[in-house]
Formats: C-alpha cells, sequence, structure tokens
C-alpha cells in the first residue's frame, strides 16, 4: 500500500470536550487548542497548539495551578514562536523549538510555585509546526499518535508511581489499574523536587490523528475503546464529546479533558 504523502498545504482540524464528571462536582483541569495558518510574505505556516492540563491540590488549588500553566505557556511561546514568525524571522530549527517548549513549561513552573501554594498540575503539550510535531510532557495527562503505519500509541510517558513500578516488572498492568496510589505523580507542575519535562519529535510524511487527554479519560477506558470510537467516527465533529461520554459512562469518576486533532 502507498503512503499517502502530506499535501503541500496541511488541513487541519482540531475538536475539543470537557466534563466535570460523576462523582465529581468542580473543574480542575485546563486545555488549550489553536489551530493557525500565518500568511507570510515569503509563505504560509500552519501552526497549532494543543495543551491538557490536570490540576491537583484541592478544591481551589488544582484549578488556579492548571489554568495557571496553561496561561503561561500559551504567552511564553507567543513570544518566542509565534511573534517572531509574524516580525519575518525564518521558521526555527528543531532544536530550537525545543527549546522553546522547554523555556515555556519552565515558566510554567516558576509561576504555579509563586502563586499556588501546595498546588500542582500535569501539562501535556502537542504543538504542530508545518510537518513536525513537537511535544512536551509533564505529569499523567497523555498524548497519543496514530498514522496508518503507526499503531494508537502513548507517545507520553505516564510521570506515576504505579508506572515507574510496572516498568520496574514490580506491577503488572493490570494491577496498576486498580491501585491505591495510582494517581501519586513524582513529577508535575508545582513540585519542588524532580522538576523535568519530557521533550520530543516527529516528521510527519502521512495523515495523523492526535489525542490530548486527562487521566479522566484513559483512567477509566482502555486503548482498543478509544481507537474503536476514534475508528468509527473520522472527521466527525462530536468525536471528543463521544470519548468525554465513553468516561462518564464507566463511572465518570474524575474531570475529562479531551482534544482530538486530524492532520491531513
Amino acid at each position: 500500500m502507498l503512503t499517502q504523502i502530506l499535501a503541500e498545504r496541511l488541513s487541519v482540524h482540531a475538536w475539543t470536550a470537557q466534563s466535570v464528571g460523576r462523582t465529581r462536582t468542580h473543574m480542575e483541569d485546563s486545555a488549550f487548542a489553536l489551530t493557525m495558518d500565518l500568511f507570510l510574505p515569503e509563505r504560509p505556516v500552519t501552526l497549532g497548539i494543543y495543551m491538557v492540563a490536570d490540576g491537583m491540590g484541592g478544591h481551589d488549588n488544582g484549578e488556579v495551578a492548571s489554568k495557571i500553566a496553561i496561561q503561561i505557556t500559551v504567552s511564553s511561546l507567543m513570544q518566542t514562536l509565534i511573534d517572531p514568525l509574524l516580525q519575518g524571522e525564518l521558521l526555527p530549527s528543531q532544536q530550537e523549538v525545543l527549546t522553546m517548549l522547554e523555556t515555556a513549561f519552565t515558566r510554567a513552573q516558576e509561576q504555579v510555585l509563586r502563586n499556588v501554594s501546595g498546588g500542582g498540575t500535569t501539562l501535556t503539550l502537542a504543538l504542530l509546526l508545518e510537518k513536525h510535531l513537537y511535544f512536551g510532557h509533564i505529569g499523567d495527562s497523555r498524548l497519543y499518535f496514530r498514522s496508518s503505519h503507526a499503531d494508537f500509541q502513548p507517545l507520553t510517558q505516564d510521570h506515576s508511581l504505579v508506572r515507574r513500578l510496572v516498568d520496574l516488572g514490580q506491577l503488572s498492568e493490570a494491577d496498576a489499574a486498580h491501585h491505591p496510589q495510582r494517581n501519586v505523580l513524582f513529577r508535575a507542575l508545582g513540585q519542588t523536587e524532580g522538576f523535568k519535562v519530557d521533550l520530543g519529535h516527529l516528521d510527519l510524511v502521512e495523515p495523523t490523528q492526535l489525542l490530548i487527554c486527562s487521566d479522566g479519560l484513559w483512567g477509566l477506558t482502555d486503548e482498543e475503546e478509544l481507537l474503536k470510537v476514534i475508528s468509527a467516527m473520522p472527521g466527525d465533529v462530536n468525536v471528543a464529546q463521544q470519548l468525554c461520554d465513553l468516561a462518564n459512562n464507566a463511572g465518570g469518576t474524575d474531570n475529562i479533558s479531551v482534544i482530538f486533532v486530524e492532520i491531513r
């Protein structure tokens, strides 16, 4: 089967949905989705920024921490990436973009520490710049990737205690799903020790799907169920809401945030 190469101009569509869940009374997740075409004199540039942050630390602290993480990260990328492009600068190199992401996460960390005593948040980000996908991640929200030559799979690694025990062979995947400490993180924005951002990059050569979500989705479903919904609804504007409904129908024990992106 011939690989379908992405056309010179990308077609990008993103759908978002959130739910407080069925057992929570307050939303501590924050999410952000932006897709834009910059029509610059030299050439048009397609750019997308997609983020999910899952706040922790109680009623107010989690909400404030996730909101600050999103706000500061967007502000940093506007300053380091989007504004220079609008001023006529050339597209940044791969290493320059990864440095921009690391800077954005570091600034978000500083502001969460300064403004949210006792609070913290995950932050998972996908950045599309032309035919390049960059991602930054800390915590246990997830970024999933799928293409015709790559099975549905997470690009991010959970920074949780149970994930570490699974990786060490001390806990099975089945036991991890029901472990009483499955929500304990050893890395997150707002933690004073062990702050480190996971960064990555992929070149896109064929149509691709991305799913960014909080553990309110993936923690109550399995990848087979997620893939079944995604595969049944190509290009459907309701796909993100259907994924939220899937988690709620499984109990809805946490806030749910979903961003689904199709790139062609």
